[in-house]
């Protein structure tokens, strides 16, 4: 941005410090930010701190993207979109719908320039086997307990362990981390991947994962890995080892029995997993099957 006289970056997502680095480190560039969760409380914000970070008030301001589709004051088109991702409330969601982005990015597709600059431009689903025995054991189906029948809570709580047979077990938002014991069984690998230089479109992708010790897996555990450069030198992860995000976890109906190669012969040693991304719903289907 620093190489064009003049510019137009908007920020997509509730990034309050992309647009404080932005108005402060393009000078030249006009940033307009659409804080879909924060709106007048971000505005507020940038205001506050435009004289300490050095950009007037008037460089940088806030605009609903319905305003920014129908607005006739901006001849011009972006040439940087950029965001975390990060939307205010979706603190506890599953990783996957922080893909408002893509749908965002789609949605302003007929004002983007030509080359523009889209980050992050593309998102990794990975994914991880894992052993969870505390998690797996607290998400157990309730029945009856002390002669009273709490299976009326089981969808409440998200109940995996044990669920009647037809039921499918949810995908739950966990940060692995506070979850008690954990321990990785498998490599991570690589599902799918969802890439935002193109509009929004459904998408799937399938893996295998090896099972690299012996021990029961829970459930797996995934997440996506934001890449924001196209040379790849800049990723940001959210997987388990990052503890200020939350992982959707696939918990198992029962704990199953895995192992490396040469480990008993009554042990799984590898597992497919099968994903499907639906756009107009936001959801990631998750299926595997044991071999």
């Amino acid at each position: 941005m620093k190489q064009k006289t003049s510019s137009l970056c908007v920020v997509v997502d509730d990034s309050i410090f992309l647009a404080v680095a932005l108005a402060h480190l393009a000078k030249g560039s006009h940033v307009l930010s659409l804080f879909p969760g924060l709106q007048e409380k971000g505005a507020q914000y940038l205001q506050a701190v435009a004289a300490a970070n050095g950009y007037s008030k008037d460089h940088v301001e806030v605009q609903k993207m319905s305003e920014l589709l129908t607005s006739q004051s901006f001849q011009e088109k972006i040439d940087l979109l950029v965001g975390e991702p990060f939307y205010y409330g979706n603190n506890s969601v599953l990783p996957w719908q922080n893909l408002r982005f893509w749908k965002d990015r789609s949605l302003l597709d007929s004002v983007l320039s030509e080359g523009a600059v889209i980050m992050p431009c593309k998102g990794l689903l990975k994914a991880c086997a894992m052993s969870l025995p505390d998690l797996w054991q607290s998400h157990q189906c309730l029945q009856h307990v002390e002669g009273f029948d709490h299976s009326v809570v089981n969808s409440t709580i998200g109940a995996c362990g044990g669920l009647p047979p037809g039921q499918e077990n949810p995908t739950l938002p966990f940060s692995v981390w506070q979850c008690g014991e954990s321990k990785k069984m498998s490599d991570i690998v690589t599902i799918m991947e969802f890439n935002f230089l193109k509009t929004i479109s459904p998408c799937s992708g399938k893996a295998k994962v090896e099972f690299i010790t012996h021990g029961k897996c829970h459930g797996f555990v995934l997440w996506i890995d934001w890449v924001m450069d196209t040379e790849q030198s800049i990723v940001l992860s959210t997987g388990p080892e990052q503890r200020y995000w939350k992982q959707g976890v696939k918990l198992l109906k029962e704990p199953v029995a895995v192992g490396s190669h040469g480990s008993a012969t009554t042990d799984c040693h590898s597992a497919d997993i099968e994903t499907s991304f639906d756009p107009s719903t936001g959801d990631l289907i998750v299926d595997y099957a044991f071999s």
